[in-house]
């Protein structure tokens, strides 16, 4: 399966809930409908800071190299997956699954995934390929859970096929013991690209302007770990009185040049679904 992040900066003209409203509400709308899309999630960074979250104190540990401005950088992702990357490619097209006089007809508008890209986004969206790691499958209660997201960067030192295994590996293992931990999955960011057939040549993604920005986020980080817990006090009390603190602390001071730690929103648009699709129409 293959499965896409794509990074947004909000509009300047839209306050950071504004763009909230207008990616979960209207965009959303249009991108679940997208044709042999087999999962979407949303997630946005959250109104509180990560310190009020989670404690200055912890932070101060378990945090490591955190670059200056990073939230400029972004206001939220999308996750994306399809069967394939030719599904991937052909998604932005019309949609026939709009019910007319004649029956089922084709929606030119979801090609255009709702045509607010100009309103919605501060320039392209900084979309790529992630390598994924399910280490602890997903379970969704009916309630809105705590999810975290910890940025993680390779030091110069290691090779990036070492600290795959023993971040997908040992790390997630040890942190797989977190008590109240609903789904835990790592993300590696590859060089396949995922850009150039997807948006138009003269996209603002494709300046030189555009490809310096996103080469800036990238060079913060390496790779993505997802957390969906109970509660922040489930972390918390794990990484500091939890038989894997220690474990997790060492290995870190080897494994990371940086990580840190931000807390999202989750809007599940259109739940994953690893399966063989139905023949039927689902989402």
């Amino acid at each position: 399966m293959l499965k896409v992040f794509g990074f947004v900066r909000r509009h300047p003209n839209l306050t950071h809930d504004e763009y909230r409203t207008g990616h979960v509400g209207y965009h959303n709308s249009f991108g679940r409908r997208l044709p042999n899309i087999r999962g979407y999630l949303l997630n946005v960074r959250a109104n509180r800071p990560i310190e009020e979250t989670l404690g200055s104190s912890l932070l101060e540990q378990i945090s490591k190299g955190e670059p200056d401005g990073f939230d400029d950088l972004w206001d939220g992702w999308g996750q994306l997956l399809f069967d394939s990357m030719d599904d991937y490619v052909s998604a932005r097209s019309p949609a026939r699954d709009r019910a007319g006089p004649e029956g089922l007809i084709m929606d030119p508008g979801v090609a255009g995934v709702g045509g607010d890209f100009d309103y919605l986004y501060g320039g392209s969206p900084f979309q790529f390929h992630v390598d994924e790691h399910i280490v602890v499958p997903v379970v969704r209660p009916e309630r809105k859970l705590f999810k975290l997201a910890q940025f993680v960067k390779r030091p110069d030192a290691l090779e990036p096929e070492l600290f795959s295994a023993y971040l997908a590996g040992r790390y997630a293992s040890y942190l797989a013991q977190t008590p109240g931990l609903n789904g835990l999955v790592v993300n590696l960011r590859t060089p396949i690209d995922v850009m150039s057939r997807f948006f138009a040549p003269d996209a603002e993604g494709f300046t030189a302007e555009g490809t310096a920005l996103r080469e800036r986020f990238y060079a913060c980080w390496d790779g993505i770990v997802e957390y969906w817990l109970d509660e922040p006090a489930c972390l918390v009390n794990a990484r500091t009185t939890g038989p894997e603190a220690n474990r997790l602390l060492a290995l870190e001071s080897t494994l990371f040049a940086r990580s840190f730690y931000r807390e999202v929103d989750e809007t599940v648009a259109v739940l994953p679904n690893r399966a063989p699709p139905p023949p039927f129409y689902h989402r």
